[in-house]
Formats: C-alpha cells, structure tokens, sequence
C-alpha cells in the first residue's frame, strides 16, 4: 500500500468511527509508475455537540510524486498536492477552506499542465480530479492561495475531502531533511504556518479553515522536497526524508537572481501583445509565459528567450474576453539565472 493510500486509509478509518461511515479504501491517483511521498499531516479540535467531548474537525496532509518513483531531477517535472477532509461531527454543516501554498516559489517553474482537484465523498472509492479553472492569487501568509474560479473558498459539508495536484519543475537541487523544517509556535498554536525564508526546502500547505467550530485557524501539515542535480546522482537523504531521498547531485549549476518585469496592450475579443523583460547580471534565456489567474492559470501567452534577446521578449497573447483579468509573466530560469516572476497585473476588459 503507498502512503498515499495509508494516509488516506487512517483518514476513513477516522471518519468511519465520527460518521459511521463505510470503510473504503481510496484508489491512487490515476497516474504511472511512482508513489505519493506524504509528510506531517496536522488536525484541529473541535466540541463535539453530540458526544460533549473534544474529537478531530478536519485532517490534512501534503506530499509530493514524481512519474519515476525516485527524486525528481532539476527540470523534470513532479507534483504536489494537498489534501485536507472534514472528518468530525460539528454543530454546524461545513466548513469553508483556503489553502496556501509555502514554499521557495524561487526554487520552481511551472510546466504548462493545469492544476487537478476534486472533492469527493471521504469514503468514496474512485475519486474523481477536473482541471476546471480554479482561482490562484496571493494569499494573507505571501503563499500562492487556491479557491474556485470565482474566488470563493472551497466549502466542505461533513464527510468530504478536497485534494489538489498542482505541477511543478525544480530550478535547483532541493534537500528537504538538510535545511530547518517549518517548525514554529505560530504553525503548532494554529494562528499562522512558519516563514517560508525560515523554513527551507519544504512545502507547507496552510489550510484555513472556518465555520466549523475548531481551535485553530490554520491547519498546516508539511513535507520536506528534494531534486537532484540535473547531472548527478545526489547524496544521500538524511533521516526522516521520503523513502531516504537523496539531497543535491554534484550536477547543481550557481545561479544568478533574476528579476522580471511585464507590459500589456489587451483589449476584449483582440490578441494582445506582451513585453517581458527580464533583468540579470548574464544574458538571460529560456521559457517565458504569460498566465492568467483570474482564469486557473490558464497560459495566454509564450516565448522563448535567445541571447539576441538581451532580455526582452515581445509576444503575441491569445484573445481575453469581457472582465477581470490577472496577468502575470513567469521566466522559469536557466542552469545560470534563476527563474522570477512578474508583479500580478489586474486588467478590466469592457
């Protein structure tokens, strides 16, 4: 059984006990070879009304997959995800949630593949994923916030789960169980996750939660990443690490920061035109996109930048329609300039 489903199953088993529900356990996600690696899942406390006693509201974990099963490599794409279930029995119906990536968004590019979620019944046994838009902004902790499409929080009725698949390239080696893990009074009282500059390579996944009657107001599990040097094998993991995972190859590249700047001329039912200017002490080359937020992430825009470029890229966008619109330009690095990102860009179309 991978520890995707042992996490899984340990969360039904919960949930069977407070909703006498079926025990089931959940199918992997329909993906190849490889197993989720979870990390530290984390619960709040809730009264329950029926019982007078205190008992678990929600559960939630994070983890990450890669498509070989073994440590991602610089510039091969993997996954991470986040999951978080409504497993208690509170006075009220549900509750609402918004989760906050936490991580070095400077360590990361963005592949074009959309982000997979559902919500599914806590003991259902196929759960399902769409890619239907979501709503991606910048979150209260400086995280990368999910809701839906219209910008609402996801809301969870009793017995639920909302899952994530958000896909991700490594622009450096990651050694997780090397640098400090995001342990703080702020993550363990629940007012807060720990500070991404403090917290090395891991992945917190702040779930804010609401409406339900629980002690905190985050629930913040985490787990550490790695990715090896594109060209070497990596050291070993140290301990505690996902299957003993290796730290950074010998094939890691010293980066130079970059910084990336954007201008937009749109207008409704029209291709627009981009300028992406990326600033660092080297020519800078390598893939540039423009996405739209306020539509899921959606790409509208992409180029390449060649050393003729010297750092301005001018591109062609795809037609926007009438409304709010939030663009944002992504350079996703190179083996000697690291990736950055734009400002978010908020345009109304008439």
């Amino acid at each position: 059984m991978t520890s995707k489903n042992r996490n899984r199953t340990s969360l039904l088993a919960l949930a069977a006990t407070l909703i006498t529900a079926p025990l089931l356990a959940f199918a992997s996600p329909a993906h190849a070879a490889g197993e989720w690696q979870d990390g530290t899942s984390e619960s709040d406390t809730i009264y329950d009304c029926y019982t007078g006693q205190q008992s678990p509201g929600v559960t939630a974990s994070v983890g990450w997959w890669s498509p070989t099963g073994q440590v991602p490599k610089v510039g091969e794409p993997f996954l991470l995800h986040g999951y978080i279930g409504l497993v208690g029995l509170p006075c009220s119906s549900g509750v609402a949630v918004v989760p906050e990536l936490m991580f070095d968004e400077t360590a990361f590019g963005y592949p074009d593949e959309p982000v997979r979620w559902g919500i599914n019944a806590i003991d259902d046994p196929t759960p399902t994923f769409t890619t239907d838009p979501v709503g991606l902004t910048r979150g209260v902790n400086g995280g990368i916030a999910i809701a839906s499409a219209g910008g609402q929080a996801i809301t969870l009725k009793r017995g639920q789960v909302f899952e994530f698949q958000v896909p991700v390239v490594a622009t450096r080696g990651l050694n997780g169980t090397a640098t400090p893990a995001p342990n703080c009074w702020e993550r363990t009282a629940g007012i807060a996750p720990c500070p991404v500059s403090t917290s090395g390579d891991h992945l917190q996944v702040a779930f804010k939660v609401n409406g339900h009657g629980g002690d905190k107001a985050f629930v913040t599990p985490y787990v550490p990443l790695f990715a090896t040097g594109s060209g070497g094998s990596g050291g070993p993991g140290g301990p505690g690490g996902p299957g003993g995972a290796g730290g950074p190859g010998t094939g890691t590249v010293a980066q130079v920061s970059s910084a990336t700047t954007a201008k937009y001329k749109v207008s409704a039912g029209r291709r627009g035109k981009a300028t992406v200017t990326v600033g660092a002490s080297t020519s800078p080359t390598g893939q540039v996109v423009v996405r739209d937020l306020a539509r899921g992430g959606r790409v509208v825009a992409r180029g390449t930048l060649a050393p003729g470029h010297h750092g301005v890229l001018r591109m062609s966008m795809a037609k926007l329609g009438k409304g709010k619109h939030r663009l944002v330009a992504q350079y996703a690095g190179s083996a000697s300039v690291a990736p950055s990102s734009s400002a978010v860009r908020t345009i109304r179309l008439r």
